[in-house]
């Protein structure tokens, strides 16, 4: 199975690499009227987004599922992989309940929702938990190996 994941990934890469091979080949080529054609055409524009995003979903879907396929190999992975996703959700849950839902004077002159205001405080409380977290571990292991001395 390793295997095959592995071959599947660098035939992936492999074809990535020779489509944007392939583009900046036909930008070099055709120089700086091809790069300001996609200025004056927003058609040609949009069809570089769109396969951008055409793009950033098959990566995200191949991300997603390798990742399960990993888990789902070792039942010790399942079983971690659900308790971490269960400290995530507690995280958030605590983050979402400390958050603001009072609108600043500079949230309410950018028109910003309670609620857009709400998570982005959220978000905030999370990034302050996480960060706590991380440093209160390293703490943690670094008392933990001199008392272990």
């Amino acid at each position: 199975m390793e295997k095959l994941l592995n071959r599947i990934t660098t035939i992936s890469a492999f074809a990535i690499a020779v489509i944007a091979s392939i583009f900046v080949l036909v930008a070099a080529m055709h120089g700086k009227e091809y790069l300001l054609a996609g200025v004056e055409n927003q058609h040609s524009l949009n069809i570089a987004f769109y396969i951008t995003y055409f793009m950033l979903f098959i990566i995200a879907i191949a991300l997603i599922g390798f990742t399960i396929v990993q888990i789902a190999s070792d039942k010790n992975r399942i079983k971690s992989t659900l308790i971490l996703l269960g400290i995530v959700a507690v995280i958030t849950v605590i983050a979402y309940f400390t958050a603001s839902g009072e609108l600043s004077d500079v949230a309410i002159r950018l028109n910003t929702t309670t609620g857009m205001y709400k998570w982005a405080g959220t978000l905030l409380n999370i990034a302050y938990i996480m960060f706590f977290g991380v440093f209160a571990a390293l703490i943690g292991s670094v008392v933990y190996t001199k008392i272990k001395k």
